[in-house]
């Protein structure tokens, strides 16, 4: 299992800074996710690494190995490219055994390796097929089993799964990480959804205008977020303007609506008075009718707002989504600041449009964080 190791690297294109001054370290036999919005630079990071282009500055190591002036043919790694790029004039078995015939590997290991390949996909079945003969989630499959049959140190994945549709997506999902698991590879994945990334990765590393803007495991990003782009990129969440009136925990923050209380510690460094932004995802919001003592999401006889800890919010609901496991609601506050929250029991709608509903979420649900620029 081989590690890696990005210290520094930037690459320009003219008077664009694609990449700029990205360090980071990628354990052996991490699957390994770059993760942002369009144009944030991972996938060129992600052809630095292969070699398809060089870095402007820094370094490239695998292991301890400087690969960064080594050409792409030369790093062992094996690419699945987004558009499947497969010869349409091969079958599927030869397709896989591409790479192995430029390696002069003889014919017998190179059957021997094939079918182990598209065993491993579960594609030993279909070896004799031209791949127009096969649906997008099985050219994926077999993208995978010609990256996998040279036996890289580094497998790159340029956002596999983006031209699949929503059920496939799912299915390919869990066989790449099954896949994962089962060779121990290490991996990188470049891709903008963040479902893919929560549900699958080992560690993300989230990118921001050619430079990392957060690094660590999905649930660590999702629940401390670095900063107020990444909380809002991944996943969904509500921003309350403010001001820090308390520093230690729980912290605290003046705003239009009220004091809002965090016990959260913030990622970044804040001193008193700085302007913040507070995050609150929509799933950690209850709803219950403001005139109300207690909803059900409470035990009997216990206050909502009384609670230790607890935030309350006022405010009025602008629309419901029905979306059959759930329902979403729109709300405005009292100052005009949107809500979005969501009831995973939507059998019991809790309050339909302009009906005036108290907001409450836990102080451990609330991230305090600087205000974007």
């Amino acid at each position: 299992m081989v590690s890696l190791t990005l210290k520094g690297i930037t690459r320009k294109f003219g008077d664009v800074t694609a990449v700029d001054d990205v360090s980071v370290e990628i354990a052996g036999g991490e699957l390994f996710f770059l993760l942002g919005p369009s144009g944030c630079g991972k996938t060129t990071l992600l052809r630095l690494i292969a070699g398809f282009y060089a870095p402007d500055a820094g370094s490239i190591l695998f292991d301890d190995k400087d690969v960064t002036r080594t050409p792409p043919h030369r790093r062992n790694t094996g690419m699945v490219f987004q558009n499947y790029a497969l010869w349409p004039h091969m079958s599927v078995r030869e397709n896989v055994a591409y790479g192995l015939v430029l390696r002069k590997v003889s014919t017998s290991e190179q059957n021997d390796r094939v079918s182990e390949a598209l065993g491993m996909v579960r594609m030993d079945r279909y070896g004799e097929r031209s791949p127009n003969q096969l649906s997008g989630g099985q050219q994926q499959r077999v993208a995978l089993a010609r990256a996998l049959v040279i036996r890289p140190d580094v497998v790159l994945l340029d956002e596999p799964l983006s031209n699949l549709d929503a059920r496939l997506r799912l299915e390919m999902r869990d066989e790449i990480r099954r896949i994962h698991d089962e060779t121990g590879t290490t991996m990188i994945y470049v891709t903008h959804d963040q479902k893919e990334a929560l549900s699958m990765a080992d560690r993300v590393a989230v990118m921001d205008m050619g430079a990392v803007a957060q690094t660590g495991a999905p649930r660590s990003i999702y629940d401390r977020p670095a900063n107020a782009f990444v909380a809002d990129f991944i996943g969904e969440t509500n921003f309350v303007a403010g001001r820090l009136t308390r520093s230690e925990l729980p912290l605290a923050v003046e705003t239009a609506v009220g004091v809002l209380h965090s016990t959260v510690e913030p990622v970044e460094e804040l001193s008193l008075g700085d302007e913040v932004v507070c995050s609150v995802r929509p799933e950690a919001i209850r709803v219950s009718d403001p005139d109300a003592d207690a909803v059900e999401d409470t035990a009997p006889g216990e206050d909502t707002a009384a609670r230790e800890g607890e935030n309350v919010m006022n405010g009025v609901v602008r629309q419901t989504v029905y979306l059959g496991d759930h329902e979403q609601y729109s709300v405005r506050l009292d100052d005009g600041t949107p809500m979005k929250l969501v009831d995973h029991r939507p059998g019991r709608q809790l309050a339909g449009p302009g009906a005036p509903v108290r907001l409450t979420c836990d102080a451990s649900q609330v991230v305090v964080l600087g205000k974007p620029g």
